[in-house]
């Protein structure tokens, strides 16, 4: 019977400490639960404070025709001798004027180029009454004619165009040029 005793004596120890362990294990767990559901309680809304301008890209030209007329080969004509000059208007925000230039069509396509040659013309921009002229270089890539124009501003658009210097045919062609405005 003593050993029955010690081994209930025992075993009751065990219990005992499991008790106080498994208590001391509940305290602890709750004051990590307490100090978590503290974190937990941040804010749960924040906010961002935003700004924006409102822009507005319009573009116009006028008269938006050019006639050169009978041009010689490999001679350049300009829209100024020809009393052609274009009015670029920026109908909108400060921006960007950009202009791109297709092939000329009807009989054999010219090609533009950077210079003239066999069945290439070359074309130029100028924003400054064709005091000053920009190249451009390939076909539907814009070209920046000015990369400061005012809102609500209008401005002269000149071209010069130089025929190639040989031409297969001698057919009346057509060109289409693209203004674009960009934000600057």
């Amino acid at each position: 019977m003593y050993i029955k005793e010690t081994w209930i004596s025992r075993s009751l120890t065990l219990t005992s400490n499991n008790r106080y362990r498994m208590f001391l294990g509940g305290a602890i767990t709750l004051a990590i639960l307490a100090l978590v559901s503290q974190s937990a309680g941040a804010a749960t809304t924040a906010t961002v404070a935003a700004t924006v301008t409102a822009t507005n890209l319009a573009v116009s030209v006028a008269d938006g025709s050019i006639a050169f007329g009978s041009v010689a080969l490999n001679t350049a004509t300009t829209t100024v001798a020809h009393g052609e000059t274009q009015t670029v208007t920026n109908d909108g925000t400060a921006s960007v004027i950009n202009v791109k230039s297709g092939n000329a069509t009807g009989g054999t396509t010219w090609t533009l180029g950077s210079s003239a040659g066999s069945d290439t013309f070359k074309l130029e921009v100028s924003t400054t009454s064709g005091s000053a002229y920009m190249t451009f270089q390939a076909t539907d890539t814009y070209l920046t004619a000015s990369s400061s124009v005012s809102a609500l501003s209008s401005g002269p658009l000149d071209f010069r165009f130089t025929t190639p210097t040989v031409s297969t045919d001698l057919v009346q062609k057509s060109l289409t040029v693209t203004v674009q405005v960009t934000t600057p």
